[in-house]
């Protein structure tokens, strides 16, 4: 299966089930506004493609990414369950988790840039 596939799968599947938590508790969960949408997009929608293509690839850069996806989906998880209710509707949703892909994407990026520079200056 190819990369393209795997990322476009786990983003069909973090949608359906958001919208299937949407429909049984009333929230607006697909629209990632509650805390229990935002726990889905970032563990199905982010951390699965990301674990998964880190295995085919050996990436570590995907797995760690995989790893924080999986961390911001626990941490928002209890903050909800603290909170009093994982179906209460936040703000930010969709615009916080793209702006944790985006970060993590930039960041990793430049980790991975300023590794192999490091490595190309450091050989005599």
């Amino acid at each position: 299966m190819s990369d393209v596939r795997v990322v476009g799968a786990s983003v069909t599947l973090a949608f359906l089930l958001a919208g299937v938590v949407s429909a049984i508790t009333q929230s607006p969960a697909v629209l990632g506004v509650t805390p229990v949408g935002i726990v889905i997009y970032l563990a199905v929608g982010v951390g699965l493609p990301q674990y998964l293509l880190s295995r085919r690839t050996g990436s570590r850069l995907r797995l760690g990414l995989a790893c924080l996806a999986a961390a911001g989906a626990a941490f928002v998880a209890v903050a909800g369950i603290g909170t009093g209710s994982l179906h209460a509707e936040w703000s930010g949703g969709l615009v916080a988790i793209l702006f944790v892909v985006v970060l993590g994407n930039a960041l990793g990026a430049g980790v991975r840039e300023f590794r192999s520079g490091y490595r190309s200056t450091s050989r005599p």
